[in-house]
């Protein structure tokens, strides 16, 4: 299966927001699928660089009222990750944690999601989504 990444952020956040939350969603990303980092490269007089993602990763904008909505339509996509406002919100990992345990889905409020499937699953649901300017 060709897999096909994307992060789709709340088009309303401000740039800061927007760049700190598409690094969070593209580090958890390369967590859950390490075969998606390359292999470290060496430079031509031998130092050696980290390796980085082998796929194009996409950064979308979308009205942050259709998140939830993106969030509940992927989910038959191999991995979807979603930054709640609670997580922007906690002053901890223990803090974020306890405040998605004490509500429901759809309580909580998506600020960035990241999807990942077959391209054309994901072409489906976020295709019309404009890149982040």
């Amino acid at each position: 299966m060709s897999l096909k990444p994307v992060v789709i952020l709340a088009e309303t956040l401000p740039v800061g927001l927007k760049a700190n939350f598409a690094a969070v969603l593209a580090m958890t990303l390369g967590r859950r699928l390490p075969e998606l980092v390359g292999p470290d490269t060496p430079t031509g007089d031998g130092v050696p660089l980290p390796g980085i993602t082998t796929v194009a990763l996409p950064i979308l904008g979308a009205p942050p009222a259709e998140l939830p909505r993106l969030f509940m339509d992927a989910e038959g996509l191999p991995l979807r990750l979603v930054y709640m406002r609670s997580a922007f919100e906690a002053r901890s990992y223990e803090d974020y944690t306890l405040r998605i345990a004490s509500s429901p889905l759809p309580e909580h409020e998506p600020q960035a999601l990241l999807l990942a499937g077959p391209r054309k699953a994901v072409d489906r649901l976020c295709g019309r989504l404009a890149l982040v300017r």
